[in-house]
């Protein structure tokens, strides 16, 4: 396979995680699916569905035009995107209460702690549930895809 095969195919399957991704997204913040997620008490979701799906649609433009500068913009944002992620749950599970997180009434007052989760309890810190773990999967494959993309488009100019 050629160097611009690879790209296509690069461009492809980070298309295919990246759309996954957002579709996942739309769906968990619109759709209830309690005890997957709990949108009674979590509010109005579309600035957060919003917030992801303007970039990502920006991305999969890009990916499908193969435009090198742009697939690298929303390279960076997959990847800042999925960073965004892990701040929120994973500091304050593994941590407790940092600079970043001083309390954690979020995850009471938005439901949290009546959703499906597979990590034991640590105290009173959050612990991320399925629905979020879920959307830190795809949003990781998808930054891994477009980054890899970005990488294989350099190859081929």
């Amino acid at each position: 396979m050629g160097a611009n095969e690879q790209a296509q195919s690069s461009c492809r399957m980070a298309c295919i995680a990246l759309a996954l991704m957002l579709i996942y997204f739309a769906v968990d913040n619109h759709v209830v699916l309690t005890p997957w997620n709990n949108l009674a008490q979590a509010g109005p979701q579309w600035p957060s569905t919003l917030a992801g799906w303007i970039p990502g649609l920006f991305t999969l433009w890009a990916l499908w035009r193969r435009l090198r500068w742009a697939v690298g913009v929303g390279a960076v944002w997959t990847v800042v995107w999925f960073l965004l992620q892990l701040r929120q749950w994973w500091l304050p599970y593994l941590f407790g209460p940092t600079s970043l997180h001083r309390d954690f009434r979020w995850y009471l007052e938005h439901g949290y702690t009546e959703t499906l989760r597979i990590l034991p309890q640590r105290g009173a810190r959050p612990s991320p549930d399925l629905q979020h773990m879920t959307l830190q999967m795809l949003s990781l494959s998808a930054a891994v895809l477009t980054v890899r993309a970005y990488v294989k488009l350099g190859s081929v100019l």
